[in-house]
């Protein structure tokens, strides 16, 4: 994976399997844990995937072509993972309907439309903590030079608990004037549907606002089209 200089030669991608709320991978969670479930089933496949490697820090891994065959690697490639690996059942991470459709992905459909993309060389890591909501997914970067690909499994694409807004006014429910957004709040899951997130919030909060203001308050300023300070990020 690219470190802090960018200047490494491995880049990565992502494969996302989605777990809606009432997916019934989660009833023993909601019946536990209500409205948190999410957040206590990222909780639990980071641990089971901390034992698999060993309780010190190292990344559980498996060679891609094993992982669909639900097979221990007998031995692994190198990996950019710089606190080290250890071969382990990475298919036993999640639960078997997430197991089935990133296996379904791999070998009918990516491996497909790019041959080469399911090979030995590939190594599979599990899991990386990242920041809609409950998704369980494969991520992996792969090095260009030596076409050794490594894929790391993540446990959420943002936050595992979503803030409830109205469908409308883009409002929290109950609260007035708090508008959650982007990845935090969980609704999106990545750069561009955090962005595409922002500009529609953006103009829920634009239209309240602009409509309600008096001469001198500050939002007449920042709402007002004949302003320069208009022209940064609400005119689109």
């Amino acid at each position: 994976m690219s470190f802090s200089k960018r200047d490494s030669l491995h880049a990565n991608s992502a494969l996302v399997v989605t777990v809606n709320p009432d997916d019934p991978i989660l009833d023993s969670y909601r019946s536990k844990h209500g409205c948190l479930a999410g957040l206590q089933f990222q909780r639990d496949m980071e641990a089971r995937a901390f034992e698999l490697g060993g309780g010190d820090m190292r990344a559980p891994v498996q060679r891609l072509t094993d992982y669909v065959n639900r097979k221990v690697s007998s031995t692994v490639p190198s990996s950019s993972y710089r606190l080290g690996v250890k071969s382990a059942a990475c298919h036993d991470i999640y639960p078997q309907p997430i197991y089935k459709a990133l296996s379904n992905a791999i070998t009918n459909h990516f491996d497909k439309q790019m041959p080469g993309f399911l090979c030995d060389e590939a190594l599979l890591h599990g899991v990386e903590v990242s920041t809609t909501s409950y998704p369980g997914f494969l991520y992996y970067t792969y090095v260009i030079s030596s076409n050794i690909f490594s894929f790391i499994l993540k446990t959420r694409t943002s936050s595992p608990v979503r803030v409830k807004r109205d469908a409308n006014t883009l409002q929290a429910i109950g609260v007035d004037n708090l508008f959650p957004c982007g990845e935090g709040a969980g609704f999106a899951g990545g750069i561009v549907s955090a962005a595409v997130d922002g500009l529609t919030v953006a103009n829920s909060i634009k239209s309240k606002f602009a409509s309600n203001t008096q001469p001198g308050d500050t939002t007449t300023l920042l709402f007002n089209n004949d302003s320069k300070a208009s022209k940064v990020g609400f005119d689109y």
